[in-house]
């Protein structure tokens, strides 16, 4: 389906570029004027505040920078002395990785007050903006705000770093302010039992209960969370027949041994807490965007700062070095940085590395 949507894409391509649309492979991009003029009223309006935000900003990404490698390096530490491989990083990708409508809402969110903050703060630096615009890649969504390059090539260092390191400081600030959100609706959130991730193939849950069940009550002892299922579970022995209402009836079964301890019943699910609120379920779908809105903003403006040429932290990085050295010797630093930071998210991205070095 989406090779066929990308096919069609790419075959209507010249009737699109006449209208705005570039399409090249599984790139989609729309470039517009229209929003230029909007991007320089916000830029005017509070003006000083945003040159405090962007003097703030070279602080936080720089600190952020340093805080991303250390978070690296420290998950390889932590992954040498486990027993298991335990993956830190993983590719945010809508319905694959992460939720599809909540990470969708996240990401969008993320790209819009990311690269609208590069815009502004380019304003604010008298660099004028050559277009504004939005697109997708494969089926990740796109936005971006295009600085004249003419003009940013004469800005100072001190100018360009602003405009680097503002996205990833508007991410962190978005991403504090939807966790404080979050912390307000806390304790309006309550678990009502577990809801099954999956079921164990041989195990006594396997034809007896299935992936997305909710379990409400075990022998008659209702619980909340995946924490009371545990104190629960743990008095029962292998053999114990035990009676489980769920959102689709009673189910029973007889436990087996537990792998991890022989005296203990096992079932044979994994599992997590299902959530409800006390004022109706509506509210649910608005605490999981919220959540996702702060993970993502926060997460990504994180990796974002990562000392790679193409990243903006990578950008600041070498412009800071471009003060006090030669031209190449800043990019021989940068080009090795950027092998480094390679390496370090390779291996958390695939920690099964670790046993090969």
């Amino acid at each position: 389906m989406i090779l066929g949507f990308w096919g069609v894409m790419n075959y209507l391509s010249p009737f699109l570029k006449d209208r705005g649309i570039e399409v090249a492979g599984f790139v989609l991009l729309w470039r517009t004027e229209r929003s230029i003029e909007m991007i320089d009223n916000i830029s005017r309006k509070m003006g000083r505040l945003w040159d405090y935000f962007a003097k703030a900003g070279i602080v936080v990404s720089l600190l952020g920078s340093i805080y991303v490698v250390y978070y690296l390096i420290n998950s390889i530490l932590e992954m040498k002395e486990s027993t298991e491989p335990v993956q830190s990083v993983t590719l945010a990708i809508p319905g694959l990785t992460i939720p599809l409508w909540y990470g969708l809402i996240g990401l969008i969110t993320l790209i819009i007050v990311h690269e609208f903050s590069h815009g502004i703060v380019a304003r604010r630096e008298n660099i004028p903006l050559k277009s504004v615009g939005a697109g997708v890649f494969l089926v990740l969504p796109l936005a971006f705000v295009e600085p004249k390059e003419e003009e940013m090539k004469k800005a100072s260092p001190w100018s360009r770093i602003k405009i680097y390191g503002a996205g990833s400081t508007a991410n962190f600030v978005l991403g504090l302010v939807t966790l404080l959100l979050l912390m307000l609706l806390n304790p309006l959130i309550v678990g009502d039992g577990i809801v099954i991730k999956s079921v164990q193939e041989g195990m006594p849950a396997y034809g007896v209960l299935e992936e997305g069940m909710i379990i409400y009550e075990v022998n008659g002892i209702p619980f909340h969370n995946e924490k009371e299922f545990a104190e629960i579970m743990a008095e029962f022995k292998p053999g114990d027949e035990i009676v489980l209402k769920t959102n689709k009836g009673e189910r029973k079964m007889t436990l087996t041994e537990n792998p991890e301890d022989p005296n203990r019943g096992y079932m044979g699910i994994f599992l997590q807490t299902h959530l409800t609120t006390k004022y109706g379920k509506f509210l649910l779908p608005v605490y999981f965007s919220i959540f996702w809105i702060s993970l993502l903003n926060i997460g990504i403006g994180l990796m974002n700062l990562l000392p790679i040429y193409l990243f903006d932290g990578g950008k600041i990085v070498k412009e800071l070095m471009e003060m006090k050295l030669s031209k190449k010797l800043s990019n021989m630093i940068s080009v090795a940085l950027t092998v480094i930071c390679l390496i370090l998210l390779l291996i958390n991205f695939f920690p099964k590395i670790l046993v090969i070095l």
